[in-house]
């Protein structure tokens, strides 16, 4: 069994494993697979490795490059995600080997911070391998317009309204950390996110905030917007207040969605409290966020990190 980075040729056996894990289908995995690690935004940054038994791939994870601002600096930072170990090689301690090899001095790989949202699954796994869980990401919903919702196609009415999604760069608060929003990292994401998203900003004076939004039916007749990212130019508890009831208003206006649902990190009280004073109720649901590397273990203000649902890759 050998540890080792990615080459092209394992490629179809990588889409199988994940085909057989999750049903995705090949031909839409491999689509998947391509738009993800091949474009030119990732291509050369992004580090995939295997578990390989002979000529077989019996598993695969990745690091993909994730620009994050930290208090304005622009930092070297990469996403854990994509893992999975054959289930004729589980038990043997294939995942943590996966994980460790970005350590190893030949792997040639060098960051500042590692991110990931892992499933229960993996969980303890990262654990062990030296993570740490600072916070996890809190759902908060708000009832909307339910009995309308079931009439109406709230999407279209939001898509006529807004417009299609624009790709943007926005500057956040600098005594925060976020996920960086950058037109090149947008183009990137564009090319293999599907979905509804939607857009909006509001300025009061010279003060700026950012949001977007995925719309998504559950059960096929509840139509939630969850708010996937809130990106401010200045932290002022009262601005965010202010900005996010303008979007409220402005969704209500637009559109009728039986529900609107947002994940903030659980040490983040300024956002805990401009959602609960709109009305958004905390529900138990929650998101694992985990962070390892020199900033992660150097960090002693968690609650400045304004990490949301829409920095996890599968958004």
């Amino acid at each position: 069994m050998t540890i080792q980075k990615y080459e092209d040729w394992m490629r179809p056996q990588v889409v199988r494993l994940f085909d057989m894990e999750y049903s995705t289908g090949e031909s839409e995995f491999d689509r998947l697979f391509g738009s993800f690690y091949e474009h030119p935004f990732q291509r050369e940054m992004c580090i995939r490795i295997v578990a390989v038994d002979g000529e077989r791939v019996a598993g695969f994870q990745s690091f993909f490059y994730w620009p994050v601002m930290l208090r304005g600096r622009h930092v070297q930072a990469y996403q854990s995600g994509n893992s999975l170990v054959h289930p004729d090689y589980r038990g043997k301690g294939l995942f943590g080997k996966m994980l460790n090899y970005i350590h190893e001095p030949g792997s040639g790989f060098n960051c500042e911070l590692l991110i990931g949202f892992p499933v229960e699954a993996s969980y303890n796994s990262f654990m062990r391998n030296g993570w740490l869980n600072p916070f996890n990401l809190q759902w908060y919903i708000k009832p909307m317009n339910p009995l309308l919702s079931f009439l109406s196609n709230p999407e279209k009415q939001l898509q006529r309204a807004w417009g299609n999604r624009q790709q943007i760069d926005f500057a956040c608060d600098k005594k925060g950390i976020a996920v960086a929003q950058l037109k090149a990292f947008d183009d990137y994401r564009m090319a293999y996110e599907t979905g509804d998203f939607y857009r909006f900003s509001y300025t009061q004076d010279e003060k700026r905030a950012f949001f977007e939004m995925k719309a998504q039916r559950r059960k096929r007749v509840i139509r939630e917007l969850i708010i996937g990212k809130m990106l401010f130019s200045h932290h002022d508890a009262s601005f965010m207040r202010e900005a996010l009831r303008a979007l409220v208003k402005e969704v209500r206006k637009c559109a009728s969605f039986t529900m609107m649902s947002c994940a903030v990190n659980t040490s983040c009280e300024s956002e805990k409290i401009a959602l609960q004073a709109l009305g958004f109720k905390i529900i138990e649901r929650k998101i694992y966020f985990i962070a390892k590397g020199p900033l992660a273990s150097g960090e002693q203000d968690w609650s400045s990190w304004w990490i949301h649902r829409s920095d996890i890759d599968t958004w």
